[in-house]
């Protein structure tokens, strides 16, 4: 299985790509547009997506991006609770960003 983190952070990015550094199936994406997340999604071909929320300042381009792909398992890494129930609607259970034992946990469990 391939996983794909789209992210706008660069330094999330860097602490996720330091807890999976001996993991060659993880890729990551560093994404500021709609299309920067499509294009890094067509590109990787990932099995499971860890979306954020906003790519840009007060954005909603996860949903946007949730609602365009499909075929491919969804966990929404958003810290903000106040679009939880939108993703929830769509089915996409929440995996926070910050959490990364339960990264690794979704990880390690897809994988087998």
């Amino acid at each position: 299985m391939k996983f794909l983190f789209v992210n706008d952070s660069t330094e999330l990015l860097g602490n996720l790509r330091r807890a999976f550094f001996n993991n060659p199936s993880v890729a990551f994406a560093e994404c500021h547009s709609v299309e920067d997340a499509l294009r890094a999604i067509a590109e990787q071909q990932p099995d499971v997506i860890f979306l954020d929320h906003h790519l840009t300042d007060d954005g909603n381009e996860g949903l946007e991006i949730a609602d365009r792909v499909e075929g491919v398992k969804i966990y929404s890494t958003t810290t903000d609770a106040s679009v939880a129930l939108e993703y929830q609607k769509r089915g996409i259970k929440t995996a926070p960003k910050t959490d990364f034992k339960q990264l690794k946990s979704i990880i390690d469990a897809a994988a087998l």
